[in-house]
């Protein structure tokens, strides 16, 4: 754990020179001598506008690295666009992104609906969807998606491990699911499910849905109270989830909370819910927080929180999307720099499919990256977390499902 800064970085970026044996120049669209164009779209306005922090993070990440000079003496240059979290204003984007901005491939779109309709656009123009914020299933399946590697753990490896914890500690639980109507929460419900087994119908006893147009959930936490249920997940997003607690909380029903890793945010759920109302719920996570005073020492988080305050003036380090985004970013450059002068899709893609033990500074102990031609996922393990009141405090060591 005890690197200086200067190693970390180096280690992280592969700021180093390239052995001539990897060297022919070759590269693709948006690559020139000195810069490798990518293109995002990311929800920075409408009902999960919370989650553009992601894109945001990455964006700083990548001005630090080309500060640093860049990834094998090129800058990156990352084109973002406001999606709303609207697939057809994703895929209208994406297309300008492809068409006219010429990038090389996407990076870290956010959400499930709006990765599967630009999905269908890129993949037969075989060009690649990387680091995605949605843990659908059908990402991690190389037949399935074969231009797409997830950023962060499958919705069914999550669930699994939420099920797995109520089975060992409430084997008797009565649960309740808010769910988003998509397959977000279709894929989370799933996983649950998987994990519970022969007794998942016994132990659901009820369950709701909303639409991301919906101005409120809150008629459905007073449906999913009135089931006597004392586990309830919210399989929710942003505002939604933020409403969800703060329903639960005000008509006194005090189950065991479980939130999506996505949707637990201390800065951006937690708080405007109210901390207090959220104590003892329980998360995943594949990343250290910042917020957790265990960490305060450990050199990945001194990066993160001295990251924070130069390149996003006025955020908050603690909020664990910064962190979710400063990891993605570190991930793409780990790509980017294994691709050396090589720069075209197919290498791109070649790269991302042989990560092999790799490890931000920022992620959990345990945890490894590893993907193959035939396993896309980039995480198959994580750990539970419960809420302190002030922080989400990982306990039980890393989690494979």
């Amino acid at each position: 754990m005890g690197f200086t800064r200067r190693e970390a970085l180096a280690s992280l970026t592969g700021l180093i020179a390239v052995p001539s044996a990897f060297a022919q120049k070759r590269s693709g669209p948006g690559v020139t001598d000195t810069e490798i164009t990518i293109g995002s779209t990311a929800p920075f306005s409408g009902p999960v506008s919370i989650l553009g922090t992601l894109g945001k993070a990455a964006q700083a990440y990548i001005s630090m690295i080309n500060a640093q000079g860049g990834v094998n003496g090129r800058k990156i240059k990352l084109i973002q666009y406001d999606d709303g979290y609207d697939p057809g204003k994703a895929l209208e984007m994406t297309r300008k992104l492809v068409e006219q901005d010429q990038v090389l491939f996407i990076y870290q779109t956010v959400g499930t609906s709006v990765n599967n309709a630009i999905q269908r656009y890129l993949e037969p123009k075989k060009i690649p969807q990387l680091l995605i914020m949605s843990g659908s299933n059908k990402w991690s399946d190389a037949a399935a998606a074969p231009f797409v590697v997830p950023g962060m753990p499958s919705y069914s490896v999550e669930g699994r491990a939420y099920a797995h914890w109520i089975l060992k500690n409430m084997p008797n639980a009565k649960i309740a699911v808010l769910m988003q109507n998509d397959d977000f929460g279709g894929d989370y419900l799933a996983g649950i499910q998987q994990g519970l087994g022969a007794r998942s119908k016994e132990m659901i006893v009820a369950q709701t849905s909303y639409e991301t147009t919906d101005a409120s959930v809150d008629s459905q936490i007073v449906s999913l109270k009135g089931s006597g249920a004392d586990v309830f997940f919210s399989l929710s997003n942003g505002k939604y989830t933020v409403q969800s607690l703060r329903k639960a909380y005000d008509i006194g029903w005090k189950p065991q909370i479980f939130l999506p890793l996505g949707s637990s945010s201390p800065t951006a759920i937690l708080s405007p819910a109210g901390p207090e109302k959220v104590v003892g719920a329980i998360t995943a996570a594949y990343g250290k927080s910042a917020a957790d005073p265990q960490w305060d020492k450990d050199p990945g988080i001194i990066e993160l929180r001295t990251f924070a305050k130069q390149w996003m003036e006025g955020s908050n380090p603690n909020d664990t999307l910064i962190s979710g985004g400063y990891g993605s970013a570190a991930i793409l450059v780990k790509i980017l720099s294994q691709c050396g002068d090589d720069l075209t899709r197919e290498n791109v893609m070649r790269q991302a499919l042989s990560l092999h033990d790799f490890a931000t500074p920022t992620i959990l102990p345990g945890i490894k990256i590893n993907t193959s031609q035939s396993n896309h996922a980039i995480f198959t393990q994580v750990w539970l977390l419960r809420f302190d009141g002030a922080s989400w405090v990982p306990f039980g060591g890393a989690v494979s499902q």
